[in-house]
């Protein structure tokens, strides 16, 4: 059922959990600033058959073509237009500029999908000047500070080359317009307009968007659901894939 969406695009999308079984819930991850599909890979495959579990990348990250885009609004337009070309209504998952993506598309187009999780994100995400001049002027010290802050302290050196290797594979002008992106995006008074389920998950050290951003969320949406993961930082899904997961099965049951 996911291939009836690519409709002959060119583009990543990576689809776990065996044959699509039309009696439980989808899940389509969208990734954050410099990120790509394969990072849920640890997540989705902890949800096993709980979902039919699906995550894109976006244009400019990993094997879907360019170029970036420059706004939340252009990233959103592209994904409806992948939502749109098939059947399937999933909950969407967005992780950081993810997020910002996936609270766009609730706004613009609810239809498209059964619910929403936003997975260490925020309503506002603005960039620290020196992150944005830093992509732009001295791109792999920059790339190593994001990296610093995204993973708990205690997470194990391999999980963190990974995602080094990751983000300084993605073109520094598509990064850097992911940053400028999340710096221009706001949705902070509209989100009592969606009406979608949803949960908001964040991990507890999570230093790039705090717990009280997540925290913001939950109060602001209607009838949304909170969730701390202990000892994660902003990568929780890569770093704490089961109890991620564990959560999002709850979740994702009740909907069922």
């Amino acid at each position: 059922m996911w291939s009836k969406h690519l409709a002959g695009r060119d583009m990543g999308l990576l689809v776990t959990g065996g044959a699509f079984d039309p009696g439980r819930p989808s899940l389509l991850c969208v990734h954050g600033s410099g990120g790509r599909g394969a990072e849920f890979s640890p997540l989705l495959e902890a949800l096993g058959a709980a979902a039919n579990g699906a995550a894109l990348d976006l244009p400019g990250h990993g094997a879907t073509p360019g170029p970036g885009r420059r706004s939340v609004d252009d990233y959103a337009a592209w994904v409806m237009d992948f939502l749109a070309a098939g059947p399937v209504r999933p909950v969407l998952l967005g992780h950081s500029l993810g997020g910002a993506i996936a609270l766009s598309v609730a706004l613009a187009r609810p239809e498209l999908l059964s619910g929403l999780v936003l997975w260490g994100t925020g309503a506002r995400l603005r960039v620290l000047p020196a992150i944005l001049e830093g992509l732009a002027q001295d791109f792999g010290p920059t790339v190593e500070l994001l990296v610093d802050l995204a993973y708990a302290p205690a997470t194990p050196p391999a999980i963190k080359d990974l995602g080094r290797q990751a983000m300084a594979a993605t073109p520094p002008p598509v990064l850097w317009g992911d940053y400028y992106s999340c710096h221009h995006f706001d949705v902070m008074e509209r989100l009592g307009q969606i009406a979608l389920p949803c949960l908001v998950v964040c991990g507890e050290r999570d230093r790039l968007t705090p717990p009280k951003y997540s925290q913001f969320l939950a109060s602001r949406l209607p009838g949304a659901q909170l969730a701390l993961v202990p000892r994660a930082g902003h990568m929780l899904h890569q770093e704490e894939p089961l109890a991620a997961a564990q959560v999002l099965r709850g979740f994702l049951g009740r909907l069922a």
